[in-house]
């Protein structure tokens, strides 16, 4: 399975771009984040397109799986996005490699068409509506999610700690991510912090002990930790055997180095464009990431947007 096969870095960026109508930063009457259903219209599973292209477009409110459509040959699969020479320099340029991944410099397009279509590796999931306590929407989400994320981890990397899923306390910033999952794990630590560095020269971790106030829950006993953070929101509703579902989408916003694991591993749905970026945790450059095809992940097995 190829999943992840080039990895390119941009130039300097200012800002990040992110889609902002995912939840509202509103805070709920327990503090937490309040999350609303962002379409109406109940999501109807369409059997005239693939199994990949009714996860994009259910996903769609939140602002995942936008340009995507079904392919002749699903291995051509793209959302749209303006700027395939990205691929072709790649192969003039030369790679570093780091396992799965590599890592060059070039300068990152940046065009009103690409923002729409620009969008980051995300879960996309059905809980029962009569499951979830609508007084405590988003922490009974939040949960169910944890849950399935540790176990997509846990299958990678045996020894892991799971410290568990953490809520943002800051309003400023909840239209960004919302929700943090830490753990540790010396491998996985030491290889996602290096993969997130815009200079992997001397790197070396550095896991430093959470300033009190980021979450709403105590993480005083955290001494180490590395950590998967997103974007939590609820794309719309469906029925699935005559039974309502939320349709549930958590968008990766750091902590890419695992969206690997979580392809093999998660028990659901993982959407992946074939291109996105994030900010190095260093400075202030974008790290893109450059993938053969856009895909879904269901179980571990690779679905392609074919029909």
């Amino acid at each position: 399975m190829r999943i992840f096969k080039k990895m390119i870095m941009a130039g300097l960026v200012s800002v990040l771009v992110v889609s902002c109508a995912s939840t509202d930063s509103s805070k709920g009457t327990n503090g937490y984040p309040v999350l609303k259903v962002l379409s109406s219209k109940p999501y109807v599973w369409d059997d005239s397109i693939s199994e990949a292209l009714n996860v994009a477009r259910m996903a769609q409110p939140a602002g995942v799986g936008n340009g995507m459509k079904d392919f002749a040959d699903g291995t051509e699969a793209n959302t749209g996005r303006i700027g395939g020479g990205t691929r072709t320099l790649d192969a003039g340029l030369g790679l570093l490699s780091q396992g799965v991944f590599g890592v060059i410099s070039m300068e990152a397009l940046n065009s009103g068409v690409n923002r729409k279509v620009d969008w980051k590796p995300s879960i996309v999931d059905f809980v029962p509506v009569k499951s979830i306590d609508e007084l405590n929407k988003f922490s009974s989400i939040q949960k169910i999610l944890s849950e399935k994320i540790k176990d997509s981890l846990a299958a990678e990397y045996p020894d892991l700690i799971w410290h568990g899923a953490y809520t943002l306390n800051d309003k400023r910033r909840s239209h960004l991510f919302n929700t943090d999952f830490l753990f540790f794990d010396k491998k996985a630590c030491d290889e996602s912090y290096k993969f997130s560095l815009s200079d992997k020269i001397n790197a070396s971790s550095g896991f430093n002990k959470i300033p009190q106030g980021t979450f709403f829950e105590d993480t005083s006993s955290i001494e180490e930790y590395c950590e998967l953070g997103g974007l939590i929101s609820i794309a719309g509703k469906t029925v699935i055997d005559g039974d309502e579902y939320y349709i549930i989408v958590f968008k990766v916003e750091f902590g890419h180095y695992f969206n690997e694991a979580l392809s093999k591993h998660y028990d659901g749905y993982l959407i992946m464009p074939d291109y996105f970026n994030f900010v190095a945790i260093d400075k202030p450059v974008r790290i893109n990431v450059n993938r053969e095809y856009a895909s879904v992940f269901k179980k571990g097995k690779e679905l392609l947007f074919q029909r």
